[in-house]
């Protein structure tokens, strides 16, 4: 992903009508194809187990909250997209569980947590590429917002007039989980993959020596 990155990073440069910085439009569309990749292999597994909509709700609302408000990230691209196709599958059942009797409660409660979060943490930086703008992060926390809006208001139709209550729980759980990941909480829960992979591969490698 980083090799294809580079190389489309560097035609659009030389291409450019007007100077611009290669090593920022490759960031860009190295996080663009990541995610772009990441969300099909989830959603050709939730797919194949029967959770499509439900995971397609979570994670439409996780992904375009998360553009804005920033969360922990894994050390290496795989161990992402491992981390999130299992967290993912796991809210996809989980939303099917969820009593629906409460829909207007869970949209209140949200709200209340979102807006909290939103103001006392939001925009939660990746370490490999700070945030130091002022500006920026006023702009991010501002359209943090407004997702925050456009799901609360998406999750009310789809529940109470289109009575679709599994479509709106799921919206809704795609908000929590990502409000979640900016807590210490979630940085413990990435944290903790992290360690799992990194401790695999030290297993695998030593496998290997032993092999050889």
């Amino acid at each position: 992903m980083n090799s294809l990155a580079k190389k489309l990073a560097h035609l659009l440069a030389e291409n450019a009508s007007h100077s611009v910085l290669e090593d920022e439009i490759r960031y860009g569309l190295e996080i663009a194809l990541g995610g772009l990749l990441q969300a099909i292999i989830i959603m050709v597994v939730a797919l194949l187990l029967g959770i499509g909509k439900e995971v397609l709700a979570i994670i439409t609302t996780a992904a375009l909250y998360r553009r804005y408000s920033g969360g922990p990230h894994c050390q290496a691209y795989y161990r992402c997209t491992i981390t999130s196709l299992v967290s993912f599958v796991v809210l996809g059942y989980v939303s099917r569980y969820i009593p629906a009797n409460y829909l207007s409660g869970y949209i209140i409660g949200l709200a209340i947590m979102s807006l909290y979060l939103i103001h006392y943490y939001v925009p939660v930086d990746n370490p490999i590429n700070p945030i130091t703008d002022e500006s920026t992060k006023r702009k991010r926390k501002i359209k943090s917002y407004w997702i925050l809006l456009l799901v609360l208001l998406a999750s009310t139709v789809f529940g109470e007039i289109m009575d679709k209550k599994l479509v709106a729980i799921a919206l809704l759980l795609g908000m929590f989980w990502q409000n979640f990941t900016l807590l210490p909480w979630g940085h413990t829960y990435v944290h903790l993959w992290d360690q799992f992979f990194e401790k695999t591969e030290k297993f695998l490698k030593g496998e290997e020596v032993m092999k050889c």
